[in-house]
């Protein structure tokens, strides 16, 4: 086998019939796996890709069998294909090795072998989940994005599979709907396969995981305490009327869309909403105020402190409860730096309260140059960011300096990268920071590590008011397929929303 594979030596070329005995480690048999099965010797494993087979005619892990196939290639991983004359021979040496899951020297080492890892793994993203039935995995806690600022678990160059490369496999795999994983949660010790494809280290495990829920789905959000308002801020994920080519593909999958945020909106009750990657057009805009406004009693209704479109694709929009604040002014920060122009309004409560917020989407992390402003550690367009942050916060100085400022965006930068330099400089409070526990500060998962790239800044004036800041987790630890035709408020976005709350009664002082 090691032959056949190349190890120390050129590899059998593709197309080559060879015969091979050896014991099963591990059978994948049927269209709805793997369609084949494992053999393995003490030395090496090697993959049998036989579709002709059934589960219930199949080679079982144990067995020691006898068979024809030719060399072939399955996107870069040699495998044999197609077994004929197979022989039963008896029971084999079924071994296990053991796969320390920080030791990646050791993944190619044990390529296509039975493994067991010892030591409870945890759940980092579940994005896959129920598109490809596959979970990002790390070791000793939540993997962080370096830049967020939090030292917790290691993220690992493994995925752990379902035994096939289906898409939407049915039922979810690991557990159906009697489990739902979630990011946090924690996958107990298990054998199975490890194997390369697609790019990835991944193992197929070889008997039903075992998960112990650490990050259950997070109550009912409580209403606002006493005489306080609220305000969030949401990226809705590309949130467009037009089928085009951003957001909902299918009339049918809008509607989806729509019920589902404006069910969770509704469930945060908020007088200010921030709102992200919503369609520059008045119509998305209407749109919104028609969902969020049916059926709903006047008091809580919306209007939108501005309708009118600027130049790029998405924009942030503010939407505020009239019955609550009274809009005084309203303005765009059209520098050229911005692909989406932030938008300042200051408003008033009946007691006298004055204060502005902003909200600010800025550029994205992808989509990098051919040359300057690459990603060196903190995503593409790193330097624009910081520009932008720089610009902005001059900008807001510019008027209305001295009033109490509340800025809600998805900024594209974690805590500790130099986007977010300017704001710390100039004093505003990280609210994100100052108020969550480490182990909590994300909004978004990207490639299996968890972070705040969305965020709450309130000038020193504007802080002293606060009474509550919440992260509501309902989207990022969440698969991201099905989930998007699922009942319920889970991934109604790929970004979770934070909401602030504060006092606006008199004995605040009227500013």
């Amino acid at each position: 086998m090691a032959a056949l594979k190349g190890d120390g030596m050129p590899p059998v070329p593709s197309g080559q019939t060879v015969t091979i005995e050896a014991t099963v480690s591990g059978a994948f048999a049927g269209a709805n796996a793997l369609s084949g099965f494992y053999l393995q010797t003490p030395q090496s494993g090697i993959f049998v890709y036989a579709p002709e087979l059934s589960p219930e005619n199949a080679p079982k892990a144990g067995q020691r069998w006898r068979l024809q196939a030719r060399t072939g290639r399955y996107w870069g991983r040699i495998q044999l294909e197609h077994p004929q004359a197979l022989e039963h021979c008896g029971q084999g040496d079924l071994s296990t090795q053991t796969l320390e899951p920080l030791n990646n020297d050791q993944y190619a080492s044990l390529a296509d072998q039975r493994v067991r890892i010892n030591q409870p793994l945890v759940v980092a993203d579940t994005y896959h989940l129920a598109r490809y039935g596959s979970m990002r995995v790390a070791v000793g806690g939540r993997a962080f994005h370096p830049g967020n600022g939090v030292s917790a678990g290691r993220l690992l160059e493994l995925v752990v599979d379902d035994g096939s490369y289906r898409r939407n496999p049915e039922p979810l795999p690991h557990g159906g709907a009697k489990q739902v994983y979630r990011a946090g949660d924690e996958i107990a010790p298990f054998t199975g396969i490890i194997t390369r494809a697609f790019g990835q280290w991944r193992i197929h495990p070889l008997e039903p995981l075992q998960s112990r829920v650490r990050n259950p789905r997070p109550a009912s959000l409580t209403k606002p305490l006493g005489d306080s308002l609220r305000a969030v801020n949401f990226n809705l994920y590309n949130y467009f009327v037009d089928r085009g080519s951003r957001g909902a593909k299918t009339p049918e999958a809008f509607a989806r869309q729509r019920q589902r945020l404006g069910k969770a909106i509704h469930a945060m009750d908020a007088d200010l909403l921030a709102l992200h990657e919503v369609q520059n057009a008045p119509a998305a805009v209407t749109d919104l105020l028609a969902l969020l406004n049916t059926n709903q009693p006047v008091e809580q209704h919306y209007q939108a402190a501005r309708m009118q479109r600027g130049p790029a694709a998405i924009r942030s929009v503010l939407l505020y409860r009239p019955a609550r604040l009274s809009l005084e002014q309203v303005r765009t920060d059209v520098a050229s730096v911005h692909p989406r122009e932030p938008l300042a309004a200051v408003f008033a409560t009946p007691a006298g309260q004055r204060f502005q917020i902003v909200a600010t989407h800025f550029k994205s992390r992808g989509g990098c140059p051919d040359s300057g402003d690459i990603d060196r550690g903190q995503g593409c367009w790193a330097n624009r960011r910081q520009t932008q942050a720089q610009t902005l916060v001059t900008w807001l100085q510019a008027e209305q300096a001295d009033m109490p400022v509340l800025l809600l965006g998805d900024l594209n930068a974690y805590a500790t990268e130099d986007a977010m330099a300017a704001w710390y400089q100039a004093g505003y409070v990280d609210l994100v920071a100052q108020n969550i526990a480490p182990a909590d500060r994300y909004t978004y998962i990207y490639r299996g590590r968890s972070g705040y790239l969305d965020h709450a800044f309130a000038t020193p004036a504007f802080a002293r008011w606060i009474n509550a800041v919440q992260l509501w987790p309902i989207n990022a630890d969440e698969s991201a397929y099905r989930a998007s035709s699922a009942e319920g408020l889970w991934r109604v976005s790929d970004h979770d929303p934070i909401i602030v709350d504060w006092h606006f009664s008199e004995r605040n002082g009227a500013q």
